[in-house]
């Protein structure tokens, strides 16, 4: 250091420190701005997130409700009970107009929807659609006699929707994270086919459209 610099800061040492205090503050300053304006920045991304998820998975939860909405025509059963069934087969204008609400609804938050949740929602739908094939060609006003004996299934399947998406709410709500987008969305075959092959729907679609063929044309 050349002498004339020495005897300087010799002569302004107290505004030199002052200088370096006040840079150094500023410094400081900014950085902490900086890390709190990130911090801010991921507080909100993880609140749209959340804000998100839980949307998606509410939106499961009101069509399990849907599902297990149970109606009734006045006709008694075999028992001499007033036979039930789910509201939403009632008719085929109400089961065709739920269905697309259905597909509709899961399609609208589905990215935001667990893994779990998701798998869930792809078995109900497979469900649905194997219900839809085999009503094609049946009349409304038979809608509600294979309701009777599917009722089981849409209370079974109510159940598994809401169980999945509560687990969000149990603990995925914490993490506020999306799963993998590339996990595949549905169970594996073997494990689809299983659940089907349990359904009352299937286990009971062909006496039902035997009946229906005996019935007078």
């Amino acid at each position: 250091m050349s002498p004339e610099i020495q005897q300087f800061l010799n002569s302004n040492a107290s505004a030199v420190f002052g200088l370096i205090g006040a840079l150094g503050g500023g410094v400081l300053s900014f950085v902490a701005s900086l890390l709190l304006k990130r911090r801010e920045f991921s507080l909100q991304l993880r609140s749209k997130i959340i804000d998100r998820q839980i949307a998606a998975h509410e939106r499961i939860l009101k069509l399990a409700q849907d599902m297990r909405v149970m109606g009734s025509t006045g006709a008694l059963g075999l028992d001499g009970e007033v036979s039930r069934g789910p509201c939403i087969l009632l008719s085929k204008d109400e089961f065709e107009n739920w269905f697309a609400r259905f597909t509709e609804q899961q399609l609208a938050g589905s990215a935001w929807l667990t893994t779990a949740t998701k798998r869930e929602v792809a078995f109900v739908q497979d469900y649905l659609i194997t219900l839809h094939m085999h009503l094609v060609d049946v009349p409304s006003e038979k809608y509600f006699d294979l309701a009777r004996l599917i009722r089981q299934d849409f209370i079974d399947l109510s159940g598994s929707l809401e169980m999945a998406a509560f687990s969000f709410f149990e603990s995925g709500i914490h993490r506020a994270k999306l799963d993998r987008l590339s996990a595949w969305h549905k169970y594996k075959r073997p494990v689809t086919e299983r659940r089907l092959t349990s359904t009352a729907l299937i286990q009971n679609i062909a006496e039902f459209r035997s009946a229906l063929q005996e019935l007078p044309k």
